[in-house]
């Protein structure tokens, strides 16, 4: 159970670090007028048309930083994936299938971003689109690898 345990810490950490720089590169978002129509997706669901840097949401720091410098974003994204995988496995081991049942989930929830990402035009959108299929595609390949060793035995 140690050796999840430092792994979990670990993976927090990684998570904490790149969500403070990630927020951090995407308060930039305050200087780039012309971002806010296209990036600004939180503050315009939460105050409607964004007039003045008050009205940009904390949310869009996000938006913008996995948009235009997708490096931390990235960090963040693999570093929950990996904490949730990490979770889902000490949970689940006790059960038959279950693993193999919330990889599978896990792999086609990962699989659907690319849909809304497939077309983008960022850099971010780009990154972010082969992150989330190469990551959801190794979710489904594991489980059925998984699944094919429990077939043997």
């Amino acid at each position: 159970m140690t050796k999840y345990i430092i792994q979990i810490l670990l993976s927090v950490i990684f998570l904490a670090i790149s969500s403070i720089a990630s927020w951090y590169e995407g308060s930039e978002i305050l200087e780039d007028h012309w971002e806010w129509e296209n990036t600004a997706h939180f503050s315009h669901m939460f105050n409607g048309e964004v007039t003045s840097t008050n009205d940009i949401s904390q949310l869009d720091y996000f938006v913008y930083s996995a948009k235009i410098k997708p490096t931390f974003p990235f960090i963040m994204i693999i570093s929950l994936l990996y904490l949730i995988i990490l979770i889902g496995k000490i949970v689940l081991r006790n059960y038959k299938h279950g693993f193999n049942i919330f990889l599978t989930i896990l792999g086609c929830l990962l699989l659907l971003p690319c849909l809304f990402l497939f077309n983008s035009p960022t850099t971010g959108g780009k990154v972010f689109t082969l992150t989330f299929g190469l990551t959801g595609l190794m979710c489904l390949l594991f489980s059925l690898g998984f699944y094919l060793k429990k077939l043997k035995d």
